[in-house]
């Protein structure tokens, strides 16, 4: 009798023997190694701007926040009670769960069938890809989503080889804690779900064990959503003012050919014949539909290059397989399901003859060579390995990699502002109020301005527009950054430009030559001021 693996991979064998054994001393070596490159250049730069706003957050927890779910602003509190409050602390989890995510791939890659090369090449692709390493390195909701979308891919290869239905309970369960990580997962059971229907396995939607998985991701989900309905469905709102402000034509003609660039070019060699490989195989067919159902839901829909990252761990790891039987092929010397040759006389099969130059070792060795070649022409462009002084002073070269500026200056933007404040009449400077623009700023006051006796700031953007203007005391003097002077005039009848905001190295940040205002004779009261304030971006 065929089992269900032994039928998609074209072998035959009781399913028990069908998965080979995870190759643990390899696979866990490049994900201890990931890991641990990860945690050795945690410390250099510094917060990224989000982080700063994850502390923020953290503060003030809560089951959802207008731009995230709770899952990583939970995180930095474990984080920082556990570790302290320092970048390195809050980037522990991140890099352990792109170690997980490495491991993933390689189980992945053996659920499909794939021994030793298989295993090893789907997990060195998973610890190379550019936008692996740079997500990984930061605590962010993208990070997490990428573990969360590698993690629900494999217990759907789980369910697909093993025909349970029981998985759909597990696979409802996790699809509701990645929902309190990122609305972004969202695409992912949707294309899913398509790619069944087009595969024509509609019959496979209706049964009580999905209904099941539904209401338990559901139910995991609610608290963010109750969240939601009692703070004016914010979330939503953001989604929609992310969307005017990102979607475009040139987004959408952009989002296919920017992933080659950010999965890695290299790799690309390894995932297209991944993909076809999927749609050949009536099993996995569904998988390689979705991928091309949510390719076609962010091309339309104008997303971020990232937005699918998570999607390509399982196609690394059918990619991988492939690789395998392509070199034991050309070494003579098929594998069965469960990773033994048969044996044979000569060790030949159907009078192939065996190419100790093609061989599986042979081939392992290619592509480590190639990986290797890939992650050094990344890494400088993914990770902080160079100085902070060799990042560009240019707005057009930092797009290459807006993150790593992300991480400069903040401490500097802070002492500024104090700067400032200690320049007041002490007068002025009693119950001194910070007003920012942006969240950046902001979380970086809250952090750090107590050292300078700076008060928390506060600012309209996002979930700090909730938190509103508590402990600002109207008619005080106000210091004011990154907002426009004519809008601080309408609030203010004497507004004074106190400098603009300088970077180390002159390298460029979304802060650099942000203005510093000092803001007297206040018009109206921060209540008032407050429902105008408001900007999600």
């Amino acid at each position: 009798m065929t089992s269900p693996v032994a039928a998609a991979v074209g072998t035959d064998g009781p399913s028990r023997r069908a998965t080979p054994v995870l190759w643990k001393p390899a696979v866990f070596g490049v994900a201890v190694a990931f890991v641990a490159l990860e945690l050795a250049l945690s410390a250099r730069y510094g917060f990224h701007r989000d982080e700063l706003y994850f502390l923020a957050c953290s503060r003030h927890m809560a089951w959802g926040y207008v731009d995230q779910p709770p899952f990583v602003p939970a995180v930095a509190w474990l984080a920082t009670h556990l570790f302290g409050t320092s970048a390195p602390a809050l980037r522990v989890f991140p890099a352990l769960a792109g170690g997980f995510t490495v491991v993933l791939s390689a189980l992945m890659a053996r659920q499909l069938g794939g021994r030793k090369l298989a295993q090893l090449l789907a997990a060195l692709a998973g610890a190379t890809s550019p936008q692996v390493l740079a997500a990984f390195h930061l605590l962010s909701t993208a990070s997490f989503d990428m573990m969360f979308w590698a993690a629900i891919c494999y217990l759907v290869l789980r369910w697909m080889l093993g025909g349970d239905d029981r998985w759909w309970l597990a696979i409802g369960a996790l699809s509701g804690v990645a929902l309190l990580n990122k609305d972004n997962v969202l695409f992912l059971l949707v294309s899913l779900a398509a790619g069944l229907l087009l595969a024509g396995r509609a019959r496979d939607l209706a049964n009580p064990w999905l209904a099941a998985g539904i209401v338990s991701a559901l139910a995991i989900w609610s608290p963010n959503i109750d969240w939601n309905a009692r703070h004016r469905w914010a979330a939503v709102s953001m989604m929609h003012s992310l969307h005017q402000e990102n979607s475009s034509l040139g987004a959408s003609i952009g989002f296919i050919p920017s992933q080659l660039i950010v999965v890695g070019p290299l790799l690309i060699a390894l995932w297209w014949p991944g993909l076809r490989r999927l749609l050949r195989l009536p099993t996995f067919k569904p998988i390689g539909l979705a991928f091309l159902v949510a390719v076609g839901l962010y091309t339309l829909g104008g997303a971020k290059s990232y937005y699918l990252a998570g999607f390509y761990f399982v196609l690394f790891a059918a990619g991988a397989v492939q690789a395998e039987q392509r070199a034991t092929s050309r070494a003579g010397r098929p594998a069965g399901a469960d990773g033994a040759e048969p044996r044979v006389p000569g060790g030949v099969v159907d009078g192939a003859t065996p190419n100790p130059t093609c061989s599986p070792v042979g081939a392992t060795r290619r592509w480590m060579v190639v990986m290797s070649a890939g992650l050094l022409v990344v890494l400088p462009l993914a990770e902080p390995v160079l100085p902070q002084s060799t990042l560009p002073s240019g707005a057009w070269e930092s797009k290459i990699n807006k993150d790593l500026s992300a991480t400069v200056g903040w401490p500097d933007l802070v002492r500024q502002v104090a700067a400032v404040a200690d320049a007041l009449p002490a007068s002025q400077r009693a119950g001194l109020v910070v007003f920012t623009g942006d969240y950046g700023a902001a979380g970086a006051i809250d952090l750090w301005g107590s050292h300078y006796r700076l008060p928390p700031a506060i600012s309209g953007q996002n979930n700090y527009w909730w938190w509103g203007p508590a402990g600002a005391r109207n008619g005080a003097t106000t210091i004011a950054v990154n907002l426009p002077r004519s809008y601080l005039l309408t609030i203010f009848t004497d507004v004074t430009a106190a400098g603009v905001v300088r970077t180390p190295g002159n390298v460029w940040t979304e802060e650099r030559d942000a203005p510093i205002w000092v803001c007297r004779g206040q018009k109206v009261t921060w209540a008032a001021v407050w429902p105008a304030a408001r900007h999600y971006d």
